[in-house]
């Protein structure tokens, strides 16, 4: 658990700076450009109280504050459209409100009066483009009367445009209204160094970007519209180590989006889920770890769901590179990287050896929104639901990695708290008992005291002999229910103090060759129980493997021991 919290730390430290969400003036306008916030799923809340409070408890204050501007939600920009039929829309960039579970959109004037609306409907998303629209709820008006309007004419380089939204000031979402020019009308470019996917065509342009502004519009000019500003673009990327640099997705893209989210066809979903399904098996066929490719699909209730659960999981069974993938995508988007650990334990679940996966559709059934997928995976059947979430076709559950059992938590706990009990991580045992030296004496106390795998033991006959010890080993762990066994393997050397080799020693003047040293092999088990947390009780077997004695001492040697403990783990 303190591995899991220490972790936690780490990673929220690191995802701090990125808490705002944005690659990249006339005051009417104001009333077209909101800030949009959102909050998370309730099974990620949940997870970060608990978190909030075991760091309360341990007085780190400045990471509990941390929890809470995650919790707060991070935000973005978006605008309003309307569809010319009294129904209106905001429309904003996909990661603006990616693994949103409530999404809000506030207005602020220049007075500094605030109009929100909340519980907008997430409609429909465009991962590839980066775009998304949501409906206001029943009842909920702006206070304008239509949406912004896009632009009817072909742009040109040169032409004097505006950014507008809320960048982050700090934490602190602050209202910009900016101008520049258009650099480039089709900006095109590779997604990174490493993939050769070309992006684009984009609006390249000079009106300021900062953290904050995703979402917002990119306007020009236009007296005939009721806000005065027509919409070239949205704004959604700024170029890195360029100097201004900042790119929109033209307004063709997003109208084009807008229709097809705002008239959408039932018949034809279920070609869509094949079309995913498709792009998902053939992601899951390459020759290394498929986790990132999992996540990509899915979905803000799968995250919500098992988010708590797969986190743990990943944090005491993952790789160093699992880790480190998690933490590079948290300083992006903290929640989305959750997706990370989810897709973690379900490539976990389904790997069988090393390479490549073998992935395909066996059945699927279902009707509307929803279908149950059943892949045969590596030579095992995997049930799978998919359900039609925000216009995209996303994993709801797959297999047991991935079920949203609650269960499994409490499970977990109650796993923990009973290895807790079990004493089984304990670093110091202390233990006595009765021992029986073969060919040396049938009864002697036996003292051992094991700190980190390292000891020292010592049996007691009487003034004539005894026996001290030093040793090393590796000690396993089990739990079963309210038992624990741990099974260990030592060596070591023991040094005898015994009277027969101290006469032996006299009776030739001293000058006997040897000493009363053995080399040893010992193994045993020790149990505990939860009933009684710390308490031990043992058994082990001793083999000294070659003494140093004179080969002409002719005294009772020990060779074997078996010792019965009882003792206790700290």
């Amino acid at each position: 658990m303190k591995r899991i919290f220490y972790y936690i730390c780490i990673i929220l430290i690191a995802a701090l700076p990125v808490r705002v969400f944005g690659q990249t003036g006339a005051s009417v306008v104001r009333d077209y450009v909101g800030l949009i916030n959102q909050t998370y799923h309730p099974g990620i809340v949940s997870y970060f109280e608990k978190a909030k409070k075991e760091m309360a408890k341990r007085g780190e204050t400045d990471l509990v504050k941390v929890v809470d501007i995650i919790l707060s939600g991070s935000f973005g920009s978006g605008f309003l459209y309307s569809d010319g039929r009294g129904n209106f829309y905001v429309i904003t960039n996909n990661h603006v409100i990616a693994q949103a579970h409530t999404v809000s959109i506030t207005f602020e004037r220049t007075d500094g009066t605030k109009t929100k609306l909340d519980n907008l409907k997430i409609i429909a998303v465009d991962e590839e483009n980066d775009l998304a629209i949501l409906a206001l709820p029943a009842g909920q008006r702006p206070l304008v009367s239509q949406g912004l309007t896009f632009i009817n004419r072909t742009i040109e380089e040169g032409e004097e445009v505006f950014s507008a939204g809320f960048p982050g000031l700090g934490i602190t979402p602050v209202w910009q209204f900016g101008n520049g020019r258009i650099s480039n009308v089709a900006a095109r470019f590779q997604k990174s160094m490493l993939e050769e996917t070309m992006m684009g065509p984009f609006i390249q342009h000079t009106a300021p970007i900062d953290m904050g502004n995703s979402g917002g519009p990119l306007l020009t000019a236009q007296r005939n519209a009721p806000s005065g500003y027509a919409v070239v673009g949205i704004n959604t990327l700024s170029g890195v180590n360029r100097q201004s640099a900042n790119y929109a997705v033209p307004a063709s893209k997003i109208q084009a989006f807008i229709t097809a989210a705002i008239n959408p066809k039932p018949e034809t979903f279920k070609a869509a889920l094949d079309e995913r399904l498709a792009k998902f098996t053939e992601g899951m066929g390459a020759n290394k770890a498929v986790y990132p490719h999992i996540a990509d699909f899915l979905s803000a209730v799968c995250i919500g769901e098992n988010a708590e659960y797969a986190f743990e999981e990943m944090l005491e069974k993952g790789s160093r590179t699992v880790v480190r993938s998690f933490i590079e995508r948290a300083q992006e988007d903290f929640i989305g990287a959750m997706g990370i650990a989810i897709a973690w334990t379900i490539e976990n679940s389904i790997r069988s050896g090393t390479g490549a996966h073998k992935v395909a559709v066996k059945e699927i059934t279902g009707s509307g929104e929803e279908y149950t997928v059943i892949f045969t995976i590596n030579n095992k059947d995997v049930n799978s639901v998919w359900i039609r979430e925000y216009g995209n076709w996303r994993i709801k559950t797959f297999g047991t990695a991935a079920s949203g059992d609650t269960d499994r938590l409490e499970r977990r706990q109650t796993q923990r708290e009973n290895r807790e009990k079990l004493r089984l991580d304990s670093s110091f045992h202390v233990e006595a008992g009765y021992a029986t030296l073969f060919d040396k004496a049938p009864g002697a106390l036996y003292i051992s005291i094991d700190f980190l795998g390292l000891g020292l033991k010592y049996y007691y006959i009487d003034s004539n002999f005894s026996s001290f010890g030093v040793f090393g080993g590796f000690t396993g762990s089990f739990p079963a229910g309210n038992v624990g066994v741990m099974p260990y393997l030592r060596f070591g050397v023991d040094y005898f103090m015994d009277k027969e080799w101290d006469n032996f020693k006299k009776a030739n003047g001293n000058f006997a060759m040897g000493f009363p040293i053995c080399f040893m092999a010992q193994a045993g088990v020790k149990l505990t129980t939860s009933y009684v947390p710390g308490l031990l009780f043992g058994a082990s077997f001793q083999y000294n493997l070659f003494s140093m004695y004179d080969s002409d001492f002719r005294g009772e040697q020990m060779k074997m021991a078996l010792a019965l403990t009882v003792g206790y783990a700290f």
